[in-house]
């Protein structure tokens, strides 16, 4: 695979890592319980992995479905809403490939053989992380987990260079650097910011799970950073 397919499907897949991020967000948003909501994220996560892993089949189904589902979607506000506007169904059917398409793009043999565990470990690291230390120590787990992640990967893809590890020391430097900036710019003080960030690393180099263990890192080091 060349590189720029490499970083095609790597920016695909995090999208879908973002936007699963903003679904952890929405209780800072929206006046819902925290625990409760990633409580239900997580137990979803869990239902979905366990289809894939245990009943693949059922699960490449399911998504089939599911697309038909849209296709069926439009073609019953068709009937009810007549569009006058030609070719409104060929661009609204691209448009459903398309998804379709990146949403194949985003997964990697990892996610095809073993499922999408890394939702999961997410929306579970993320219930450790306030049922240990509290949502106010939260908006840095959010905010690793959202950007230190996506940047470390997608620099560590392009620019290569040596690696420590599983990691990429340049996509890390990079990733570092993103993640201070965006916990600075979300008010957090610069040793705090340093602090978390630091840990993140450390929990990126030495898991096997990034998704696990970042948001609990970070909401460490932003508690530890209050204690001192």
């Amino acid at each position: 695979m060349s590189q720029i397919e490499e970083l095609r499907r790597l920016a695909a897949r995090k999208m879908f890592h973002v936007a699963f991020v903003a679904l952890l967000a929405l209780p800072f948003v929206v006046d819902i319980p925290l625990e409760t909501y990633t409580a239900i994220l997580a137990f979803i996560g869990g239902v979905v992995y366990s289809i894939q892993v245990r009943q693949p089949a059922v699960w490449e189904q399911l998504r089939e479905d599911f697309f038909k589902t849209l296709e069926d979607i439009f073609m019953r506000l068709e009937q009810l809403l007549p569009l006058d506007k030609p070719g409104v169904r060929e661009q609204y059917a691209k448009a459903v490939r398309q998804f379709e398409e990146l949403v194949l793009m985003a997964e990697r043999d990892y996610e095809k053989r073993h499922g999408y565990l890394g939702i999961l470990m997410g929306a579970v690291g993320f219930l450790i992380a306030e049922s240990i230390f509290g949502r106010g120590h939260l908006l840095p787990a959010l905010i690793s987990l959202g950007v230190y992640d996506a940047v470390s990967a997608v620099a560590g893809t392009a620019m290569g260079g040596r690696r420590i590890g599983k990691v990429s020391l340049w996509g890390t430097t990079a990733g570092a650097l993103a993640n201070i900036l965006a916990l600075v710019a979300a008010g957090v003080p610069m040793g705090a910011a340093l602090l978390i960030t630091a840990m993140v690393v450390l929990a990126d180099v030495v898991s096997p799970e990034d998704n696990l263990t970042i948001p609990v890192a970070a909401a460490a080091g932003s508690y530890l950073y209050h204690l001192l």
